[in-house]
């Protein structure tokens, strides 16, 4: 009866993870194959490397155009910008990285996986289980810096967890330097590592904090120097001034518990019936490493947030599944022939869980039939003079100049850090002759209140509108200085 069922759980298993591995491989080919973005933070990553590659500095002082918040460090980004050197600004590129590391992930995983199991088969099935929840697939291909950020995290957890902390946590201190200097709060896995130790009352704390954060200290400080204190402010202080939407911290952690579910209770019934293996230092470095990714999860309430939270929450939730099931095979017999059961459960869960979050972007799944797309790439090429555009992506890919981030702008001027002079003096002059906007220019204080009052609809696109400016008297349009100096 046990063969049986472990047979039928098995091929239940096996079709369910076969179905999610299929969905994630489409998504992904086909958010390559598409030459537009719908995605805000596409266009940024593109505006940033495009600075990054004409300047060498991506970080401007915001007292002149481009006025553009960098809000990440710049690993992923100097990659970017290689691409943009060597093949032009594309999509491609980026999103090929994206990825890669996505790809990446998977085989770090399953490499820790097989030695926290010690076995290949529920190490491949974990491994494949990963990528089943929405906000893996539409994420696994977009050009966004998360993630090599995760594949750095869990690499250098991975060197951690198959050396010990005793030797492990050296060599693995480069690497948790790499993944902070590709995303700043990518600090979860070391923070997991270090708080190990220090719980552990090892003397080598001391050492190993020290050894991790003073170089990490220093080589942001040579950044901020060598960027004349760019990254300093806005990697620190223009990325602390974003507002919070306190109200979806609920229900993201909802929706994480749903997609989550049978592997949290596998994880919880592997803690209460075989606890001791949880206070050796594998598994408290995996629980550590789960509770700390729970607590920044709360981030997710920053205006902004995207499905990219979820995945290394999610990723900490199937390691520490993969230790409660290690405990449970080895000490209960019912484990070993019910686990691929559960394992189809889990998968089921996760990836059918929020279906009407399960899908990509139409531009993304049908670029053909992107007809608002098409016609605002024709007036972002066609338009002469300096545009400002909500979609980054479409300024860089015509090699135009990004002149205006507006979210990241928007706090800063709510805040005091910068004034809107110069682009309510330049929006009243008419010195754009096109402006396409989603929602957020109309939400930049004195700004907004220029469009509405300056400029007239030119074109309804989808999700953008593009402006105009309104006919005026000659003496109104004179133009009020320098716009662009590249």
């Amino acid at each position: 009866m046990a063969t049986l069922s472990k047979g039928f759980g098995s091929a239940l298993l096996a079709g369910m993870l076969a179905y999610g591995a299929w969905v994630f491989v489409a998504r992904a080919g086909a958010t390559l194959r598409s030459p537009w973005s719908g995605d805000y933070g596409e266009g940024c990553t593109l505006a940033m490397a495009q600075l990054l590659a004409e300047r060498g500095n991506y970080f401007p002082d915001l007292t002149d155009y481009p006025f553009l918040v960098a809000n990440y460090p710049p690993v992923f980004l100097a990659l970017v910008a290689l691409t943009q050197k060597v093949l032009g600004p594309s999509l491609f590129g980026p999103r090929l990285l994206a990825l890669v590391a996505t790809l990446g992930i998977l085989t770090v995983l399953f490499d820790t996986l097989r030695f926290i199991l010690g076995a290949r088969v529920p190490a491949l099935a974990l491994t494949a289980l990963f990528v089943m929840p929405w906000f893996v697939t539409t994420w696994a291909a977009l050009a966004r810096v998360d993630t090599t950020a995760i594949l750095l995290s869990l690499a250098g957890l991975s060197i951690v967890l198959r050396r010990g902390t005793d030797a492990g946590a050296w060599p693995a201190l480069p690497v948790f330097w790499l993944a902070f200097f590709t995303k700043q709060n990518a600090l979860v896995a070391p923070a997991a590592v270090l708080l190990d130790l220090g719980l552990a009352r090892d003397r080598r704390f001391g050492r190993v904090l020290a050894a991790y954060a003073l170089p990490l200290v220093a080589l942001f400080g040579l950044l901020a120097l060598a960027t004349h204190g760019g990254a300093w402010r806005h990697l620190v202080v223009y990325t602390a001034a974003s507002t919070y939407e306190w109200g979806r911290m609920g229900e993201s952690y909802v929706q994480l518990a749903v997609i989550g579910g049978p592997l949290l209770l596998l994880a919880w019934a592997g803690e209460a019936l075989e606890p001791a293996p949880f206070r050796k230092r594998t598994g408290r470095i995996l629980l550590l490493y789960f509770g700390l990714n729970l607590l920044a999860f709360a981030t997710i309430a920053r205006s902004g947030a995207a499905q990219n939270y979820f995945i290394e929450p999610w990723l900490a939730t199937v390691l520490l599944a993969a230790w409660a099931l290690r405990c449970l095979r080895q000490s209960r017999p019912w484990a070993q022939s019910l686990w691929p059961v559960w394992l189809a459960v889990a998968a089921a869960t996760a990836h059918y869980a929020y279906p009407s979050l399960d899908r990509l972007p139409h531009e993304l799944h049908h670029p053909e039939n992107a007809r608002a797309f098409v016609a605002l790439d024709r007036l972002v090429r066609d338009t002469p003079g300096p545009v400002l555009s909500e979609n980054l992506s479409l300024l860089v890919l015509n090699r135009r100049p990004v002149l205006l981030e507006p979210f990241g702008v928007t706090p800063l001027v709510q805040t005091g850090l910068l004034r809107a002079d110069r682009l309510v003096r330049d929006c009243e002059a008419g010195l754009f002759p096109l402006v396409v906007v989603e929602r957020r220019m109309w939400d930049i204080p004195g700004f907004g209140e220029c469009l509405e009052r300056r400029y007239e609809p030119l074109a309804d696109l989808g999700w953008y509108l593009a402006l105009q400016p309104r006919p005026v008297s000659r003496a109104a349009i004179a133009p009020s200085g320098r716009i662009i100096e590249r």
